[in-house]
This record gives structure tokens, C-alpha cells and sequence, in this order.
């Protein structure tokens, strides 16, 4: 890890690189997290750190074991259970968004879907997942529903864990700009029923390209980022 620049303020560029850091794998799927040796790695003091750690502990992508924390183990059953909650939730909000388009400015989806016409045209597929990630997020707030935000802004970093997962699995190929761009027609559209619908195939998809590969090599434990599946917990 290279040493923390200081610009802005430190607790926000710790939990940043930290962050970045186990969504890219950097950080192993398990590893215990030691303050002390990320403060030293980072060239900053130990407060900023904990905050830091505290966060991420907020965002579910590290965990207590043992009296440690630990970063995010994914399986299986746990992005079945993700998978449950964004497809009881997130097709009822675009449902929402689809009746609401109307009043809502919608410069924001629109630069969002040439944005990830961009990378997918570059070869950059690093950015898709965070453009992936400010597309839900944007239809959860368009949806207008301030209890549905709150549940998935509370796994929003689990999401984007996942959706990189789904990326590696797949070889980095994706249907993103197509589904996305379904899910947008229908919306502008104001169609209700289709957006429902649109963004029900689009989270499904991510689900049956995660059995497929367990179904393949077997396993519970969802390793990041070399996809070797243990077998059992």
C-alpha cells in the first residue's frame, strides 16, 4: 500500500484505500485487519485508521471474529440472501421510479449509461462496478421511497463486493450497457410493469452466473478475487 496523501481529510482517504483495497482483492477474503500495521503502511496515525475500520465495520465488509476484525467472507449463502432482499426490494423501486419519472431530472442516468458506454468501449472494467453501483443507486432515490434507500444504501458495499465477483466469474463480459439500457427505456417510458420487470432479469442474472459457478467447482466460501472455491465453511 502507498503512504495516504493528505488532502482531504484523513478518516475519508483511510476508509477510501481501504475500501478500494478489499473490493479489488487486495485485502484477502478472512485476512485480519491489524491497526497498528495499516497505520505504519499508510504513513498515518492509528486514529484515522480506527475510524476508519469502524466504517467499513458499519458497511459489513469487515466483521468481529475472534476479538479481530476480519474482512468480509462471502459465500454462498450469504449472496443468496442478498440476492432475496434486492429482488424484493429493488424491482419495487424502479416500479416506483418508472411512476415518478416525469418530475425527475434525468441527466444523471443518462451520463451514467455513456459512462459505461465509455469503459465497456476502453477496455476499462474497473469502472463499471461503481457505475454499476450510482445506476441502482440513482433509481433507488428516483424511486422516492426513503426506507427502500436506507435498506440498500445499508448493503450498497456488499453489492458492489458481489458485482465485482459476478465480473470476474463472467471473464469481465457483460450485458451491463443492454440491461441498464432496458431498464432506463422503461423508466423514461414510465412503464411501470416493464421497469418492475427489467430490473427483476438484471439482478437475476448476477444470482444464476453465482450457482452456475458453484454448481461447477462446488464449495460455500466465494473466493475474491481468484474464484477457488473451498469446500465447506
Amino acid at each position: 500500500m502507498t503512504p495516504i496523501q493528505r488532502a482531504l481529510p484523513l478518516v475519508n482517504q483511510v476508509y477510501e484505500h481501504l475500501r478500494a483495497a478489499i473490493l479489488s482483492g487486495e485485502l484477502r477474503p478472512g485476512e485480519k485487519i491489524v491497526e497498528t500495521k495499516l497505520a505504519a503502511e499508510l504513513a498515518v496515525s492509528r486514529s484515522p485508521v480506527r475510524e476508519a475500520m469502524r466504517l467499513l465495520t458499519n458497511d459489513q465488509l469487515l466483521v468481529e471474529q475472534g476479538g479481530a476484525l476480519h474482512v468480509f467472507v462471502p459465500t454462498i449463502e450469504d449472496f443468496h440472501e442478498l440476492s432475496d432482499l434486492r429482488l424484493a426490494i429493488e424491482p419495487a423501486a424502479a416500479a416506483l421510479a418508472a411512476r415518478r419519472f416525469e418530475q425527475i431530472d434525468d441527466e444523471h442516468l443518462q451520463a451514467n449509461l455513456e459512462a459505461t458506454e465509455a469503459c465497456l468501449a476502453s477496455g476499462d472494467r474497473h469502472g463499471i462496478v461503481p457505475l454499476n453501483n450510482q445506476f441502482h443507486q440513482s433509481i433507488w432515490l428516483c424511486g422516492g421511497n426513503s426506507r427502500f434507500v436506507r435498506i440498500m444504501e445499508n448493503v450498497s458495499a456488499l453489492i458492489q463486493y458481489y458485482g465485482a465477483l459476478v465480473l470476474d466469474i463472467n471473464n469481465q463480459q457483460t450485458n451491463i450497457l443492454q440491461e441498464h439500457g432496458e431498464i432506463y427505456t422503461a423508466l423514461k417510458a414510465g412503464d411501470e410493469t416493464a421497469a418492475r420487470d427489467a430490473m427483476y432479469r438484471h439482478i437475476l442474472k448476477d444470482l444464476q452466473v453465482i450457482e452456475r459457478f458453484v454448481a461447477k467447482y462446488g464449495g460455500t466460501i466465494l473466493n475474491f478475487p481468484y474464484f477457488v472455491p473451498s469446500q465447506g465453511k
